[in-house]
């Protein structure tokens, strides 16, 4: 994976925001205060740098790379807010009241 990022060519930016989320494991809002920049911003960075380094796998000829998680030992990790995000991203599902444990 380090070989990927390197190869990847990413911004200052995009290396700093994977580094702050994936590498130090902060959330995005931890990570965009941080950084001084929105979430959106965040995201932003995150989303091209992740391009960027599927884009080396690709010519690596790694194939697909497939991420298995276990949802049950995840959520109880995140916050409230970080939850319904996971839910609603992952498994299609819209939180409005507060989460509860019916929900995982």
């Amino acid at each position: 994976m380090h070989s990927a990022i390197n190869s990847a060519d990413l911004t200052e930016r995009q290396t700093e925001a994977i580094a702050w989320v994936y590498g130090v494991d902060l959330t995005q809002e931890k990570a965009a205060a941080i950084m001084g920049i929105a979430r959106p911003t965040l995201i932003e960075h995150i989303e091209t740098a992740e391009e960027k380094i599927a884009e080396v796998y690709r010519r690596w000829d790694y194939g697909d790379i497939e991420v298995e998680y276990d949802a049950s030992a995840l959520i109880p990790l995140l916050n409230e807010q970080e939850s319904a995000e996971f839910l609603r991203i992952h498994k299609g599902i819209e939180i409005e009241d507060e989460y509860t444990e019916e929900c995982a």
